[in-house]
């Protein structure tokens, strides 16, 4: 296995490792030695320290949401609980993730997950407001639950693109209108 870093870095994590021992004429004596085992200890684990510090920059770049690649997966799970998106490519799926990180429900937002996949949101509707004047109920029960507040209509024009609908709904179900009853309603339909 030989060192993949230019010589420059080699240098730098050889000086490295042995400041990390004692000084004296001894400790001297054994770097000067190419064969002792001080020296061979230190050109054995710099191949390691390499290897750690490139993991540690890719692990690094994984942790941005916009540049994941390796574990887009992980950030599925945590961000919606399972991994939904497999098969999609990387872009729609960082996309996605982006809306969800954001988490600013607005039909700006559902208009930016539709362009990814191609369509066209023509109108978002909130049918019902929200007006409390006290508790509606009838016996014990309540007439309408907290979910008859959230009921949302979208319009959306597919353009002969209708193959990824399903997948379409549930990201939005997932992502923005995870509150809310959406009910869809594709190239003009009622």
């Amino acid at each position: 296995m030989g060192i993949k870093a230019p010589i420059h870095e080699v240098e730098l994590y050889e000086t490295a490792i042995k400041k990390l021992f004692p000084s004296g004429d001894y400790w001297n004596k054994q770097f000067a030695n190419p064969q002792s085992d001080v020296s061979l200890f230190c050109k054995a684990k710099l191949p390691e320290f390499l290897h750690f510090r490139n993991r540690m920059s890719a692990l690094l770049n994984e942790s941005k949401v916009c540049l994941t690649e390796e574990l887009l997966d992980e950030w599925e799970k945590l961000l919606f609980g399972t991994v939904f998106f497999v098969g999609t490519s990387v872009s729609i799926r960082r996309a996605i993730l982006l809306q969800k990180f954001s988490r600013v429900s607005s039909s700006v937002e559902i208009q930016q997950i539709a362009q990814i996949f191609g369509y066209n949101i023509s109108e978002v509707q909130l049918p019902y407001r929200p007006a409390f004047f006290g508790f509606s109920s009838f016996g014990i029960n309540r007439i309408a639950g907290p979910a008859f507040q959230r009921i949302i209509y979208i319009s959306v024009n597919v353009q002969e693109n209708s193959d990824m609908i399903e997948k379409f709904e549930n990201i939005l179900l997932q992502s923005i209108l995870i509150n809310f009853k959406p009910y869809f309603f594709y190239n003009g339909g009622k």
